[in-house]
């Protein structure tokens, strides 16, 4: 099992981060190993609301269909994997108020199949989705601070 959790401080308020998680086009300019995300759900957020990814990571291509289990805007956005390319996929994404803006956290839990092959493969996913994971992080925080500097010119 892949088990990856990370953080990044933001110098931007929750309102100004939370587009980037829920808006495809937003998410797909930080989360860099996304290549299409789409609501598949009449209702685009809250908790039932159902989404489509396609993700390249490791030199692999995965389809994933998932279904939102925790919804709390600007807060918390949590999902789990209806079908797809893996065994379980569960993922939440946390956005915690600062002095200074505040802090994005995600916590992967990944199964994979193979059974006690799986467990290795998992290993070695969780070594290199931490490496990638600390270049979207990057690539979030940029973008949202480069938002919420543009809106106190404007």
């Amino acid at each position: 099992m892949l088990l990856v959790s990370m953080s990044v401080d933001i110098k931007a308020p929750p309102e100004v981060v939370w587009p980037y998680l829920i808006e495809p086009e937003k998410c797909m300019q930080w989360f860099t190993a996304l290549k299409k995300f789409e609501w598949t759900s009449e209702e685009h957020g809250g908790v039932g609301s159902t989404f489509y990814w396609y993700e390249e990571a490791s030199g692999r291509k995965f389809n994933l269909w998932f279904e939102t289990t925790e919804w709390v805007e600007n807060e918390v956005f949590g999902y789990s994997m209806t079908k797809g390319d893996f065994k379980s996929y569960d993922e939440r994404w946390e956005i915690d108020k600062t002095p200074d803006g505040c802090r994005f956290t995600f916590n992967d839990h990944i199964e994979f199949h193979y059974g006690p092959i799986g467990k290795i493969i998992g290993y070695f996913a969780a070594r290199g989705a931490k490496e990638t994971g600390t270049g979207i992080l990057a690539n979030l925080r940029r973008l949202a601070e480069a938002d919420a500097e543009a809106s106190l010119n404007s």
